[in-house]
C-alpha cells in the first residue's frame, strides 16, 4: 500500500484523492460528495466527528441539511459492504467515527510519520521557491480583456466586431498558469466611462488588458497595453501589422507577450489561420449570441435562424454558421419556438454540430455546439465528454462551462455540477440570468430549495421562460400559491405547453433518479395541464 493509502478492510482509501478501490484495484463507485466526507473521517481515525463540522468542512458553509451527510455515510456504508457499522460507527446524537482494523492503524501510524516528513519537506521547498521567484510567480494573476476600438475605415467599420479580443481571451485562458475573465463579463464595459482600476475592481482582475484595431481591407493593425488594475501602471504595449489570414498568429503573439510581461514563459498555442470567410460567419454567430442572451424571445430566435442560415450559404467551409445554427434549432426545439417534423430538425442540427466540428476540430464552441445538441438528442454522457473538450480548448468560455453543469446536473452529478457552476461565478461574475438559472435547478434538484429560491431571486430580470422552475421551487417550498401564480405568467406567454411535451422533452435526457417525475409531478400541482 501507498503511505497515503489507509487499509478499510474490504477496500482501500486514498485519503489524498479520496477514491476507494477493492482489493484487485479496481476503483469503487463513490460521489464526490462522499468521497470528502470519508476524507474528513479518515484525516480523524477513531476520534467522533460532529454531521456540523462534516457539513462546514465539506460544503464550504453552503447551508444543506444534516440528511445529506446521512445520504453519504449510507452511500460509503453501502459500497464497504458495513451493514453491521463496524466501519463507520454512529455515535449518537453526536457524529460518526471512522474505525480502522488493527493492522491498519499500525499502517495509519507510519503513514503519519511519512505524511509530516514530506510535508515538511514540501513546506520548506515552497518556502525556497517564493523567496527566490518573481512577485508575479507567486500566484496565478487574473487577466481581464476589454473590447478594442475599431478605428477602421467607415467601410470596414465594425467587420470585425469582438474577434480580436475574443481570439485572445481564448488563447490567454489555454495557459494553466493565468486566470482569464470571460467575455460575458469583460465586455460589459464597451465604452464605460469608469477607471481601469474600478473596472479591475468589478471584475476581480490584478490586470487589465485594452488595445484597438484598424482594418483597411487587406491588412490589420492591432494596438494593445497591458495595464496593472491596481496603479493603472501600463506594463506593456505593442503593435502589429498583418493580413487578415494572420489573425489567430498575431493573437497568439500577443497572448504570449502578456503572459510573458506578468512573468510566465507559456509556449505558442497557435492551431490555425482564420479565413476572411471564417472572421465574417464568426460575426453573424456573435450579433446572434448577443442577441439571444440580451433578450431570450422567440422574435430574437427567429431572426437568429435565418441569419445563420444565410452565414451557411455564404461561407460553406467555416465551422461558424454550422455549429451557430444547431444551437438556434436546439433552443427552437427546447422552447418550443419552431415547428415541424421534430426527427429531421433533431438529425439536422445534429449534421450541423457535426459539420461544425469537422471543419474546425479546435474551436470550442463547436464542441459546445455538440454538446447542447447531444444533450438534447438523449446521449448526455457524450455531451459531457464534448463540453469537457470545449472547456479544455478554452478554459474562460462560460458558456461551455455552463453547458458542462447542465449535463451533469441531468445525469445527477448535482455536487459536481455545482462545483463547475462555483468555477464558473468567478470566471464570469457578471454572467446574468443563465447561471442563475442553473444554479436555482442544480439547487433545486439537490433538494436545498430555499439556497434554489434565493439564487432565483438574486437576478431581478429573469426571463419568462425561466418561470417554470421558480413554480417547481415554490412547490417544494410549500408556496402553493406563489407556484401557481409563476405558471400562470409561464403559460401566458407559452400557451399552448403542456405537461406531456414537457415530459416527452426531458425523457431519455434527464436521467438523475426520480428527478424528472419529482419535477413534473411540481409543475401539475402549479398548474400546468396535461
Amino acid at each position: 500500500m501507498k503511505s497515503v493509502e489507509i487499509d478499510l478492510g474490504p477496500a482501500r482509501f486514498d485519503s489524498v484523492s479520496g477514491y476507494l478501490f477493492d482489493k484487485d484495484g479496481k476503483e469503487l463507485d463513490l460521489r464526490h460528495q462522499s468521497r470528502e466526507v470519508l476524507k474528513v473521517l479518515a484525516r480523524h481515525p477513531g476520534q467522533t466527528v460532529s454531521q456540523d463540522r462534516l457539513i462546514d468542512q465539506v460544503w464550504s458553509g453552503r447551508s444543506v441539511s444534516t440528511d445529506s451527510v446521512a445520504q453519504c455515510i449510507t452511500e460509503i456504508r453501502r459500497v464497504l459492504d458495513d451493514r453491521e457499522k463496524r466501519v463507520i460507527e454512529t455515535v449518537p446524537r453526536k457524529g460518526y467515527r471512522l474505525v480502522l482494523p488493527v493492522t491498519a492503524r499500525k499502517q495509519s501510524r507510519r503513514g503519519i510519520v511519512i505524511a509530516v516528513s514530506f510535508v515538511l519537506i514540501v513546506c520548506l521547498a515552497l518556502v525556497w521557491t517564493l523567496s527566490s521567484s518573481p512577485p508575479a510567480a507567486r500566484a496565478a494573476p487574473v487577466i481581464a480583456v476589454l473590447p478594442f476600438d475599431d478605428f477602421s475605415a467607415a467601410p470596414h467599420q465594425g467587420y470585425l466586431s469582438d474577434a480580436i479580443g475574443e481570439s485572445i481571451i481564448t488563447m490567454l485562458a489555454r495557459y494553466p498558469q493565468l486566470a482569464v475573465i470571460s467575455r460575458n463579463s469583460s465586455f460589459q464595459f464597451r465604452e464605460s466611462d469608469l477607471g481601469i482600476s474600478e473596472i479591475a475592481k468589478r471584475l476581480g482582475a490584478d490586470f487589465v488588458l485594452e488595445g484597438s484595431q484598424q482594418y483597411d481591407g487587406s491588412r490589420l493593425r492591432i494596438t494593445a497595453q497591458l495595464i496593472d488594475g491596481a496603479s493603472e501602471t501600463h506594463l506593456w504595449a505593442d503593435e502589429v501589422d498583418v493580413p487578415l489570414d494572420a489573425l489567430l498568429e498575431a493573437n497568439s503573439q500577443i497572448s504570449g507577450k502578456i503572459a510573458n510581461a506578468v512573468g510566465f514563459t507559456v509556449i505558442d498555442t497557435a492551431e490555425a489561420r482564420m479565413t476572411a470567410d471564417d472572421v465574417s460567419a464568426l460575426m453573424i454567430g456573435n450579433a446572434a449570441q448577443s442577441r439571444i442572451m440580451r433578450s431570450f424571445t422567440r422574435e430574437n430566435l427567429m431572426k437568429n435562424l435565418e441569419e445563420q442560415e444565410q452565414s451557411i450559404r455564404d461561407y460553406p467551409e467555416s465551422a461558424w454558421g454550422h455549429l451557430g445554427q444547431a444551437l438556434s434549432l436546439r433552443i427552437g426545439l427546447r422552447y418550443g419556438w419552431i415547428d415541424g417534423d421534430e426527427a429531421a430538425i433533431r438529425k439536422r442540427m445534429n449534421d450541423l454540430a457535426r459539420r461544425g466540428v469537422e471543419l474546425d476540430p479546435n474551436n470550442y464552441m463547436a464542441y459546445h455546439a455538440l454538446g447542447r445538441v447531444l444533450i438534447h438528442n438523449r446521449d448526455v454522457e457524450a455531451a459531457i465528454g464534448a463540453f469537457r473538450r470545449g472547456v479544455d480548448l478554452n478554459p474562460s468560455s462560460s458558456l461551455v462551462t455552463m453547458g458542462l453543469a447542465d449535463a451533469l446536473v441531468y445525469v445527477g452529478k448535482t455536487d459536481e455540477a455545482l462545483e463547475v457552476i462555483a468555477r464558473l461565478e468567478r470566471i464570469d461574475p457578471l454572467y446574468g440570468f443563465g447561471l442563475t438559472w442553473a444554479k436555482s435547478s442544480a439547487l433545486w434538484q439537490a433538494g436545498e430549495c430555499k439556497q434554489a429560491l434565493d439564487a432565483f431571486q438574486a437576478t431581478p430580470s429573469m426571463p419568462v421562460a425561466a418561470y417554470k422552475e421558480l413554480a417547481a421551487i415554490h412547490h417544494c417550498l410549500g408556496n402553493q400559491e406563489k407556484a401557481t401564480t409563476a405558471m400562470q405568467d409561464y403559460l401566458a406567454e407559452n400557451p399552448t405547453w403542456t405537461l406531456s411535451r414537457e415530459r416527452e422533452i426531458n425523457t431519455g435526457m434527464w436521467t438523475a433518479p426520480g428527478a424528472l417525475e419529482r419535477w413534473l409531478n411540481a409543475l401539475e400541482l402549479a398548474g400546468m395541464p396535461n
